[in-house]
């Protein structure tokens, strides 16, 4: 039997919804599930509300996307002045 892998958006916000991503695609090569995950990751992060941030973790057989809200940039900045 082939092995399948698969790419998760553990929490799939609007801005995903609204996307023309899909969830729980699947790959039976490893490299091209990896190689999506980190496409997603890149023009969620880039293209999305900015609400988030998305991280693809690669849990084996699984590559999930996470997502995490983003911290106020402007309290950051006064951290290090």
């Amino acid at each position: 039997m082939e092995k399948v892998y698969t790419v998760r958006i553990e929490n799939e916000c609007s801005c995903f919804k609204k996307s023309a991503f899909k969830n729980n695609q699947t790959f039976n090569d490893k490299a091209d599930a990896q190689m999506k995950a980190k496409v997603m990751e890149c023009r969620m992060n880039q293209e999305f509300c900015h609400t988030h941030y998305f991280e693809a973790e690669d849990m084996g057989d699984e590559i999930i996307l996470r997502s995490v809200v983003r911290a106020d940039f402007e309290d950051e900045d006064e951290d290090y002045i």
